[in-house]
């Protein structure tokens, strides 16, 4: 169990504590059962550190979305919300709005590789465009280098026009 004090930056009071938020949008893609969430009145027990708020219902509402198109996940092994270039266009754009709307100038986005690949490497031509690149050299680490492996870390600038 991790206390509210976990994650503060320092022990220096006048520094404030680095805010820990959950949002919908920049979780794993959901393809599998081991993609689904568990019940927020869970996480927010587990993880008393962490702002659930953006997160509205207790319920996984992306895994059941995909239920209801391809069944239940013992009927159905193949991928879901993966296959569906236009959901990932439209949770992209959400994701990326709900960076816009930080006021934090730095950030640290922490998700699963599936996503960030989606993001970054996309493998539909819906998602082309959601990410531009500042040059060739940028764009062939980001693509070129393919998958993001287990814990590896990638650094964007992210330059939203106003």
């Amino acid at each position: 169990n991790y206390g509210d004090n976990h994650f503060e930056r320092n022990n220096n009071k006048n520094e404030p504590k680095i805010p820990f938020i959950a949002h919908e949008e920049w979780r794993e893609t959901v393809n599998y059962l081991c993609d689904s969430r568990r019940p927020l009145t869970a996480l927010r027990s587990l993880y008393p550190c962490v702002d659930f708020s953006p997160c509205i219902h207790d319920h996984d509402p992306l895994w059941e979305k995909y239920q209801q198109i391809h069944g239940c996940h013992e009927t159905h092994t193949k991928l879901r919300e993966s296959n569906d270039p236009q959901g990932l266009l439209e949770r992209a754009h959400k994701a990326w709005k709900v960076v816009l709307e930080r006021p934090e100038r730095r950030l640290a986005l922490v998700g699963h590789s599936a996503f960030f690949m989606h993001m970054f490497t996309p493998l539909f031509e819906e998602l082309e465009g959601v990410v531009r690149y500042e040059d060739e050299e940028v764009e062939e680490l980001m693509r070129g280098k393919g998958r993001f492996e287990n814990c590896e870390l990638r650094s964007v600038l992210v330059d939203f026009p106003l």
